[in-house]
């Protein structure tokens, strides 16, 4: 009995730690390519798809690990705030609590500014961090980080 429980948490490590990352919700930087000149604010997007029963914290979550977006440092691009669509409230009945969350598709807004000395004709790759926490109705997941990135051309 002893053997068979070892076996079973083998097994179940073995299936967690070989899962792809963004095993809940895909994640999808767009668009790919995208231009405009040094001193251009521009708008880049990543889109969200939580897997079907699954939901992710919206930011303003107390006490759960709320999606977040976070880019690299970059010498050729200021990054403004990251800007939310309008979250749903999840009622969770054993904890008798409201909390916001994303269980549908959803669209986060990151806007840039490129720097003035940026050259024309030149590439800026601009990289960061999707995390957030997926959950079903009855088990939260641990958290997940997927990177996103897009190239931006200077004109």
């Amino acid at each position: 009995m002893f053997i068979m429980r070892i076996a079973l948490l083998v097994t179940l490590v073995a299936q967690l730690t070989s899962t792809p990352a963004n095993r809940h919700a895909t994640v999808t930087a767009s668009p790919a390519e995208v231009g405009g000149k040094a001193g251009a604010k521009l708008s880049l997007f990543v889109d969200v798809a939580p897997k079907p029963g699954i939901h992710v914290y919206a930011p303003g979550a107390k006490d759960y690990i709320a999606v977040a977006l976070k880019l690299n440092p970059q010498a050729d691009v200021k990054a403004g705030k990251a800007t939310f669509p309008k979250s749903e409230i999840l009622f969770f009945e054993p904890l008798n609590e409201h909390v916001p969350v994303f269980q549908k598709p959803f669209r986060i807004t990151q806007d840039v500014t490129l720097g003035k000395s940026a050259k024309s004709g030149s590439t800026v790759s601009v990289a960061g961090t999707l995390s957030f926490q997926a959950c079903d109705d009855k088990v939260c997941y641990p958290p997940e980080s997927v990177p996103v990135s897009w190239v931006v051309l200077v004109k």
